[in-house]
């Protein structure tokens, strides 16, 4: 049986980079639930998990443009330092702003100058592949809540990380990784 476009998704999972470890939620209790179809997952992840049922187990590779999408040199600005001077400015800071349809957008501190701060639009892990450990926990029919709006219950009340994302990083975490 087939994953359709707006079932309830659980999954727990680990997610890798280079074989490094950058998010894991196995050790969690509480899967990461999330809505199939909707962009709350990267679209390589989703793409290779339709086939699966209710408690497979998979290793999946998913390439950059699949995962955070390749890195876009045109996505990094140097900003005037003084725009910034209401910040405590670390170079790894990711911040969160809003985007010109006031969509939230994450930038990282790159770097930081005498005069200029250089900032990164792209997901942290935009142009690096991502390996996924991963088993499916449960997967539902929506409820029309749940239809309306675009969330699982379960996320409706609270937020769950997880890197696995479409590309926006959760407040608060450096690495970048994170569903909203």
């Amino acid at each position: 049986m087939s994953i359709i476009q707006d079932q309830i998704v659980a999954i727990k999972y680990t997610a890798s980079v280079e074989n490094e470890v950058v998010d894991n939620n196995m050790e969690n209790e509480t899967p990461l639930f999330f809505m199939f179809g909707r962009g709350q997952m990267m679209p390589g992840l989703e793409s290779r998990i339709t086939d699966m049922n209710i408690g497979d187990t998979a290793d999946l590779d998913i390439p950059a443009e699949e995962a955070y999408g390749e890195h876009n040199p045109d996505a990094v600005q140097t900003v005037p330092k003084e725009h910034l001077e209401h910040i405590e400015l670390h170079e790894g800071l990711i911040l969160q702003g809003q985007g010109e349809s006031g969509e939230p957008v994450m930038v990282m501190v790159k770097e930081i100058n005498d005069d200029s701060v250089i900032m990164d639009h792209n997901h942290p892990l935009a142009g690096q592949d991502v390996s996924f450990s991963l088993s499916i926990e449960d997967i539902r029919d929506p409820s029309e809540e749940e239809l309306s709006t675009g969330l699982a219950a379960e996320n409706q009340h609270h937020h769950s990380g997880g890197c696995c994302g479409d590309g926006e990083g959760s407040e608060g975490d450096e690495s970048g990784c994170g569903c909203h």
